[in-house]
């Protein structure tokens, strides 16, 4: 008997929780129709699980599931939703942190099952927000052939380290840029960042005298990534916090060495195949990235380690689990 599942799909995009939704909805049973919520709400709009509620109300649907963390106000079916990160109760402003635990916190008791990306959020989720660790299941994200296939390698005039993600507080770039600066590293090697240069991060770069070593790559499409993780020397991830930490298996899939933070989810899932070091400490993330360009020993052994943890994480399998945890 088919089951019908309503979803909400407005996260899709070219986004970390996008790429998710695509992976999972790219591998939907046979057994599932499908329905979508249709609304023109933004995707943070205090208003939305009210807005999901209605569109529960109005359907005919056994199951509602969202890819985010936003649950419907009231449910008369089951529902079960992703919880990446609790990142909005440390890096971002005071009322949200209260609708975080108010609103969100509250609502998520009443889900059938939350899905989380790590042990890290799961343990938060339970600490932080009091949600019974029962209904929290735990289903790591996973990592494209294409960047395990990829042979080419993005064309850059120098030697680069590469940073991949957004500019948030809890990306911890000032540190990672103080880093890049101290280190003892040929000149030569250039620190590549995507996205855009903001006034904050100018201000640094200026401040630091490293102008002419840091490169702003701007947007890249999700067919360049595999490119620009085998190009580089390594990738610096030293984040303070994360749900999960994509870029540390893209960049290990790519056979790339990872420096990345030794706490909240990144250990978890570097394992023993990428330099964790305290983001806390400019010295340590130093002597990190200095360890990755001079010992040739040590970059093999993560190269090597790296490339075989990158396997452990299959889209398939998260998309198998994420629905055998909507679905039973």
């Amino acid at each position: 008997m088919k089951k019908n599942v309503l979803i909400d799909n407005r996260w899709a995009g070219d986004t970390g929780i996008g790429r998710l939704y695509k992976e999972v909805m790219m591998r939907k049973p046979v057994e599932v129709d499908t329905s979508f919520v249709k609304s023109r709400l933004s995707l943070g709009s205090i208003y939305t699980p009210i807005m999901l509620a209605q569109a529960i109300k109005s359907s005919s649907a056994d199951i509602f599931y969202s890819p985010s963390f936003m649950p419907p106000l009231y449910s008369n079916i089951p529902f079960v939703f992703t919880v990446h990160d609790l990142m909005h109760l440390f890096y971002y402003s005071g009322f949200h942190k209260i609708y975080y635990k108010q609103v969100i916190g509250r609502l998520a008791k009443k889900a059938k099952k939350i899905i989380t990306v790590s042990h890290f959020s799961k343990h938060q989720l339970v600490d932080l927000l009091g949600i019974n660790e029962n209904i929290i299941t735990v289903i790591y994200n996973g990592v494209d052939d294409n960047f395990l296939l990829n042979n080419e390698k993005y064309e850059m005039e120098n030697p680069y380290l590469l940073y991949v993600g957004n500019r948030r507080k809890n990306k911890n770039i000032p540190a990672m840029l103080r880093a890049f600066a101290n280190a003892s590293i040929p000149n030569e090697i250039v620190l590549a960042l995507t996205g855009n240069e903001d006034q904050l991060l100018g201000e640094e770069i200026n401040k630091l005298g490293i102008r002419q070593r840091v490169k702003f790559l701007g947007f890249i499409p999700d067919e360049e990534l595999p490119k620009l993780y085998k190009g580089a020397l390594a990738t610096l991830y030293v984040s303070l916090m994360e749900g999960f930490g994509l870029p540390i298996i893209e960049s290990m899939a790519s056979g790339t060495p990872v420096l990345t933070s030794n706490i909240s989810s990144l250990p978890e899932i570097a394992g023993d195949a990428a330099l964790c070091v305290n983001p806390l400490d400019i010295a340590a993330i130093t002597d990190g990235i200095e360890r990755l360009v001079s010992d040739s020993s040590l970059y093999q052994y993560y190269v090597l380690e790296g490339k075989k943890r990158a396997l452990d994480f299959k889209w398939q399998d998260t998309a198998s689990h994420t629905w055998e945890t909507i679905l039973y």
